[in-house]
Parts: structure tokens; sequence; C-alpha cells
């Protein structure tokens, strides 16, 4: 007798292999990342006797900017190499190779700095490139580090999300929920990275640390290797209407009203993003140098706390999903225009208690890290509002021929320009005073989120004139 196929393709309950794949991907990848960014900046900061660079803290959180801010924004041209030159898979392919070999170009260069930790080459960020050998090589092996990183990932960032939506055929309602499971691999990724980057690097120094995001793109590329041939399908194609002349006008029109909403929900997200990134630059060196991080005798390493984010938006992410549906089985649920102004209010929250906790700063009495942690609680659940309805919006919304570059872009004007922007008004922190610094941030995310609440009529009835639906399709 033959036995039925329970494979997930033929279960419909299941989300296709090719998807889980997909979100396997993208949750060994972000381990990789997001040990590395919690690293970096107290890396390039500590003393080079502990095997740091020495770097000064304007210095490190400029180059964090700059890092964070290229990791977002070249997605925008990877995702149209991908899309009108290489296809999917070889992008995929290409840019996990580079990725891996960049995490093990950063792991030399952290282990050769405890003897020869480089100054900044080339005169960048006020500082000059010291003439002995052994500090260029180290130097030229970091830059190469970040170049190659930032290449791999331009590759990858916005193809990721694309293969995902093509493992479903178009009218597949599963598409949606597998955005959401992308979106907790991305989270779950960042939980494992925090714990594990912040524990190795106490126990075993920084070389180990970086290892880890070595270790986990090496599985997240063999996987794809050994399984993306078999269960990754091409992209559909669009079949061609029989008069092409007499729908290209209206359907280029759309497409710019279309890209038009999409522009002004990616400004309210760099808004956002602005204050989100301070936890890789300047809410950590806060952390590690003005707030009491200790737990009895034991001390809390700082790259926890980006575990703690983590943490914040896996819990809160079926806590938001609950909370819609019940909404909208009453017709309740709130579109995309109040679920951003949500997350920019949740935002400029969690930025009141690191302003808060500055405040509480008296003489050599540092302030205690249950404040801080809260904001990070809290301005994460903001991310969830936003990010968990994006991903979805942008598949629907991008042209079908360019959607990977469309996704990339929406990375690049949200993400990536927020990551630069996060690092370069992050050096006005020591200017200012951290607690003076973070009130300013609130209050501008505070005045995004009345903007955001402002335009809502207008942007729905904007929507509503091409048929555009503000709120993700359901079963």
């Amino acid at each position: 007798m033959r036995l039925p196929d329970t494979t997930a393709e033929t279960r419909p309950n299941l989300l296709p292999n090719g998807a889980r794949l997909i979100i396997g991907y993208e949750f060994c990848e972000r381990i990789g990342f997001y040990s590395m960014v919690s690293l970096l900046a107290l890396f390039l900061c500590a003393e080079r006797a502990s095997g740091g660079f020495g770097w000064n803290s304007k210095a490190a959180l400029t180059l964090v900017g700059a890092f964070s801010g290229l990791m977002y924004a070249t997605p925008v041209l990877g995702g149209w190499v991908a899309d009108r030159l290489l296809g999917h898979r070889l992008a995929l392919l290409l840019g996990g190779a580079c990725i891996v070999a960049g995490y093990v170009l950063l792991v030399l260069a952290a282990t050769a700095a405890g003897s020869a930790a480089p100054d900044i080459p080339l005169g960048f960020f006020g500082t000059r490139l010291s003439g002995e050998p052994a500090h260029l090589w180290v130097a030229l092996d970091f830059w190469a580090s970040l170049c190659t990183l930032v290449s791999g990932n331009a590759l990858i960032k916005s193809t990721l999300v694309v293969t995902l939506g093509d493992s479903f055929s178009k009218a597949d309602t599963r598409r949606e929920r597998a955005y959401a499971y992308y979106y907790a691999g991305i989270n779950l990724g960042g939980l494992v990275a925090g714990f594990a980057a912040g524990s190795v690097s106490v126990a075993l120094g920084w070389p180990a640390a970086f290892s880890v995001s070595a270790v986990a793109m090496v599985i997240a590329f063999g996987a794809y290797l050994l399984l993306g041939r078999k269960y990754l399908r091409p992209r559909e194609t669009q079949p061609q209407p029989e008069s092409a002349a007499v729908v290209i006008e209206p359907v280029a029109s759309e497409a710019k009203v279309r890209l038009g909403i999409l522009a002004i929900f990616a400004a309210l997200l760099l808004i956002y993003s602005i204050g989100s990134f301070q936890l890789w630059g300047t809410m950590s060196l806060f952390l590690e140098h003005e707030v009491n991080r200790h737990v009895g005798s034991f001390e809390i390493p700082t790259p926890w706390f980006t575990s703690i984010e983590a943490g914040a938006l896996i819990i809160a992410a079926p806590l938001f999903a609950a909370l819609w549906s019940r909404l909208a089985r009453r017709g309740r649920e709130p579109d995309i225009v109040i679920k951003y102004a949500l997350a920019l209010s949740l935002g400029a929250a969690g930025l009141f208690c690191f302003a808060a906790t500055g405040w509480m700063h008296v003489g050599v009495t540092k302030p205690g890290w249950p404040i801080p942690a809260l904001g990070i609680v809290v301005q994460a659940t903001g991310e969830v509002a936003a990010w968990t309805v994006t991903y979805g919006l942008v598949y629907r919304l991008a042209p079908p021929r360019l959607v990977a570059a469309v996704m990339g872009a929406f990375y690049a004007c949200t993400l990536g320009l927020g990551g630069y922007l996060g690092g370069l008004t992050g050096t006005y922190a020591q200017r200012w005073g951290d607690e003076r610094f973070f009130f300013t941030l609130a209050v501008a995310t505070s005045i995004a989120a009345l903007v955001a609440v402002l335009i809502g009529p207008s942007l729905r009835a904007l929507a509503a004139s091409k048929g555009v639906a503000l709120n993700a399709p359901t079963a």
C-alpha cells in the first residue's frame, strides 16, 4: 500500500519547504549580523590592552552608523542585480559566500588586534594610519571584512524577502503568515545573537565572539547549498496583455501612486529607525559606561541588552497578531497608517526612558539598568507594530519585475538612511549630554507619530483612488 505524501507542499496548513529554507537562512544570517553589530562599537572603543582598537566614541559611532547605513542601503542595488542580472538563486549563493568570507576576515583582524591594534586608515574620522607593517595589515584586513560584508548583504537582504514570497502561488494566503514567521526568525536570531556574543566575548575575548557570526553564516550557507536547488522555484512570470499599448499609461500611473504611498511610509519609518539604531551605538556605550548593570555580584554584559530587544520582539509579535485578529473580527482592526503611528509613539516612549535614566545620574552613583531595559522593550514593541505589516505591503505594491529592487530601496530609505543618521546623530550625545540627546530624539519621534495621524485621511483617500488596500489580505 502506498503511503500518502505528507510534505509541506501537499499539506496546506504548513509552509512550503522553500519558505522554511528561506526563513532558516534569514535566522542564521541575523545571528551573524546581530552578533557582530552588538560587539562592533564596544570592540572599537575597547582599550588596546584588552584587544580592542582603542578608538574614541565619536569615531566608533560614525563608523557604526556608516556601516549600518550601507548594510541597509546597498540592497537597492543588490536587489536590482538580483532581479535583472543574476537571478535570485545565484544572488543568494554569491551573497552568502561573501558574508562568510567577511566574517572570517573580521575574526582574523580581531585576533591580530591584540598585538597590532591599528589606527583608522587614510585619515578617516580624525585619526591616521600607523606606518608599522603589522598595523597596516590589520587595518586592511578590517576594512576588507566590512566591505565584503556590505557587498554580500547587498545581494541577499531584499532578495531573501522576495524569494520567500515566490515560494507561494500568487493567490496563496499563506504568504502573509510566512512573512510573520520570517520576521520572527529575524527576532529569534537577534535573541540568540546578543546572549551568545556577549557571553563569549566575556569568557573568551573578541575573536571568539566574532566567530559566532562566522559559524552561524556557515550553517545558513551550507543549508542553502544543499537544499536551495531542490526547494526553491523560479519567480512566477506575469502574463502580458493582448494590447500592451492600451494599458501602459494607466499601469504606469498606478505604479507611481503605489510607489508614492510606499515613500510616505518609508519617511515615517525612517524617523523611528533613527531612534532604534541608537541601541547599536549610543545606547550601548551609555549602558556600558553610565549604567549600573549589576545583579548582585554579576554584571550583565552589554550585548545582552540587544537580546532583551529581540526577546521583546518575539513576545510582542504574537500578542499584536492576536490583538489585530480580535479587532478584525469586530471590524475594528486599524490600518497600516495607525499601526505606524503606534510604532512611532512606542519608539518615543522608549527614548524617554533612556532620557529619564540619564537624568538619574547623580555624582558617581550610576542609575540602575531596569529603566533603560524597559525602554528597549517598549521601543521594540513599536518595531513589531510597523515591520510585521511592511513586508507584505511592499510585496503587494511594488511593480512585479522590480519587487526586489523596491524592497531594497525601502530598506535603503528606512534602515539604511536610519542607520547612518542614527550613528551621525549619536555623535552629539557627548556634546549635549546623554539625557538631552535621548529627550530630543523622543520629542522628534512623537511629532512624527502625530504627523502620521494627521495625514491618515488623505493617505487613505489617495490609496483608495487607485484601489490600493492599506490592510493585508486575509484568507
